[in-house]
């Protein structure tokens, strides 16, 4: 298990957590099919996601 510092949840525009879509974007699923961008309150937090999930792919192996 690792503690990694983020620098935020991204919700939906009335304000909920998108705790699955993140956890889809960890397991490597393309933004695109993990959640709608239009629905989120800020799209660069799916980057920082999607971005994190892919270093700790290539670190793996």
């Amino acid at each position: 298990d690792e503690i990694i510092q983020v620098p935020a949840v991204p919700h939906t525009l009335t304000g909920k957590r998108l705790e699955v879509p993140v956890k889809r974007l960890l397991q490597g699923t393309a933004l695109d099919k993990a959640v709608n961008p239009g629905s989120v309150d800020d799209v660069s937090l799916l980057h920082f996601y999607e971005d994190l999930a892919r270093a700790r792919r290539s670190s793996e192996g």
